[in-house]
């Protein structure tokens, strides 16, 4: 196959063109290309002899690209780069995802969410941090979130203790927790957030038509880097969601030394009398066996502050 220069000269010989066309441009603007023409000389080899002629709009589709991220406009695919490759000897413009769209991407294969509020999605740790430099009532549990990430961060070979996050309803701790989340996924930490109650009622549903993506759900919850367990306490407690559910992730996560963090509208204390009350009646035992694996999984804090849901 000839070089891009011979190409395009033959190409105008063969196919005639007054100079002020709009196809004249485009050729004009392709020979001009110092990118094109190095591509097409490492590749001319492969070329078929019909790969201009069939394939001339892809590539002045990526001078157009070219030109857009050099004039800070959008490209045709916001967040993706045009680049050339060769497919089947025939030039092919192709999208990669930019830097910063990588970075999106691979923060969001290291995060999963089940059943958790789209604005989890927005949480961000520094506007938490600017926000409670007004309203210190959340500052202890901002101090406390901030640890954890940074000792999960530091990567040192030793267990990181999660966190028990208890408080009024509305104060803002799943929103704390999902900040945590997405800034252990930026730094490619695998982490789950789970709503849990939601998670007991959807398992319940399917007693008799096992669902393949609840038992895996299950598997992640167990097996997780980092699991973090919303509204412990707000479902309907059964022995079975207690000591087959939550007993079961607890316990493995307890003895692989997994970071596991809870939020919760109770406190230790009452959570103990919440997980002692069933309908077979007072557990006491029970209750205290699963309150060891969670004081040994996380630190208690208490989130203070006003009912943010009734500002919105």
């Amino acid at each position: 196959m000839k070089n891009l220069a011979d190409v395009l000269t033959e190409f105008k010989q063969k196919h005639p063109l007054p100079g002020d066309t709009t196809v004249a441009d485009i050729i004009q603007k392709i020979g001009q290309d110092q990118d094109l023409r190095d591509f097409w000389q490492a590749h001319q080899d492969e070329m078929k002899a019909d790969a201009f002629e069939v394939k001339m709009m892809d590539l002045f589709e990526y001078i157009q690209q070219k030109e857009a991220k050099v004039q800070g406009l959008p490209s045709l695919y916001p967040g993706y780069q045009a680049q050339l490759a060769i497919q089947k000897g025939y030039p092919q413009v192709v999208y990669q995802p930019s830097e910063q769209m990588q970075k999106k991407l691979n923060q969001k294969a290291k995060l999963k969410t089940y059943q958790v509020p789209k604005a989890i999605a927005q949480a961000d740790l520094a506007q938490i941090a600017e926000e409670s430099a007004q309203d210190g009532d959340r500052t202890p549990a901002l101090t406390a979130t901030i640890q954890v990430l940074k000792e999960l961060v530091a990567g040192e070979d030793h267990y990181v203790p999660g966190l028990y996050l208890a408080g009024d309803f509305g104060v803002g701790k799943t929103y704390l927790m999902g900040a945590l989340a997405n800034a252990l996924a930026a730094n490619q930490i695998g982490v789950l957030m789970l709503h849990f109650p939601s998670f007991i009622n959807n398992l319940k549903a399917t007693f008799n038509k096992p669902d393949q993506s609840l038992e895996d759900l299950m598997v992640q919850a167990k097996t997780v880097p980092v699991l973090i367990l919303d509204d412990i306490g707000a479902d309907t407690l059964t022995a079975w969601s207690r000591d087959d559910i939550l007993g079961v992730i607890l316990e493995y996560r307890m003895q692989n030394e997994l970071t596991t963090c809870f939020t919760s509208n109770f406190d230790l204390a009452s959570l103990e009398q919440y997980l002692a009350q069933t309908r077979d009646g007072q557990e006491p035992v029970k209750a205290a066996r699963l309150m060891q694996r969670i004081k040994y999984l996380a630190r208690p804090v208490t989130m203070a502050g006003r009912n943010r849901r009734l500002e919105s």
